[in-house]
């Protein structure tokens, strides 16, 4: 099938206005459970029990996110039928632990192999980090060294081929979240080969939709946080060296969960997105309340 890319983003931000009203509980609910999850976070930096806490706060975050998640996906799809939503938030939150845990892997694997192939190349450098002992700015010195050789850039190629793989792998997968609401069973490579010949043109929507919403949002939120003092990785303010270690755990929280609400649209638009594509990829719609009771 056709994909008209005008087309689907009238749709997406169709869906998106028209789920962000009635899920605005669930969104409240997921700027709660980040609320938690941050002020744990802050407590588990100190080590000790509290990182048990930070391991199933992380969980339910994703099952919060999920419960919403689902709520979005309900809304927006009529064959997601009548049964009780934590059934299907329930689905939806296996599928999200089985794609996190996909992406874990990878990141993994990615990370180990650039640690080795890094050292590699800093060797062939001539560079010998280990005579600088313990210096803080080893790892700078080390990237100078790999820079001045030019081995850097084939660490950057290969970087940026590795992202590349990445985001190509969840654009395969961005149906799989539309799919298990709407057809109630938990879809993951099920929807694999939907997307096959339209790689393209979902990544120019997801450019257009996702990633340049998300940074704007991004600049917004991480202007917030750092007029709390909060040091975030873009860094748009400069807040007092002591406004950062005056900030409470609550205070830290309450800015994160603001944070995250600042980038509610950004969540609206990708579900919005993808009920837009998978109402014009998915090969057969499948009645749900007929075909699963």
């Amino acid at each position: 099938m056709a994909l008209h890319t005008a087309s689907i983003s009238r749709d997406a931000l169709s869906h998106a206005r028209k789920v962000a009203l009635p899920t605005l509980p669930g969104l409240l609910l997921m700027a709660s459970a980040v609320f938690a999850q941050s002020y744990v976070n802050r407590l588990a930096s100190e080590g000790g029990e509290p990182v048990f806490y930070w391991f199933a706060m992380g969980l339910l975050v994703i099952f919060v996110g999920s419960f919403w998640s689902a709520t979005m996906y309900r809304q927006l799809l009529p064959e997601a039928g009548t049964s009780g939503v934590l059934g299907d938030a329930c689905r939806l939150f296996l599928a999200n632990l089985a794609v996190y845990g996909l992406y874990f892997i990878l990141i993994f694997l990615m990370t180990l192999f650039f640690s080795i192939f890094a050292g590699v190349l800093i060797d062939a450098s001539g560079y010998d980090p280990s005579a600088s002992g313990q210096a803080a700015d080893e790892v700078w010195r080390s990237i100078d060294a790999l820079s001045g050789s030019g081995a850097a850039i084939i660490l950057y190629l290969l970087l940026v081929v590795s992202a590349g793989a990445l985001i190509w792998l969840g654009l395969r997968l961005f149906l799989f979240g539309a799919a298990t609401i709407a057809e109630r069973h938990i879809t993951i490579f099920r929807s694999w080969p939907w997307t096959s010949k339209h790689v393209s043109k979902l990544a120019l929507l997801w450019v257009s939709l996702q990633l340049l919403p998300w940074l704007v949002l991004s600049l917004i939120a991480s202007f917030v946080l750092h007029s709390g003092g909060i040091i975030t990785v873009i860094s748009v303010y400069a807040p007092p060296p002591e406004s950062a270690e005056a900030l409470g755990d609550l205070e830290f929280a309450g800015l994160a969960a603001l944070a995250f609400l600042i980038l509610a649209p950004f969540y609206w638009l990708g579900h919005g997105l993808a009920v837009a594509l998978y109402q014009r990829l998915a090969p057969t719609r499948v009645d749900a309340e007929t075909t699963f009771g």
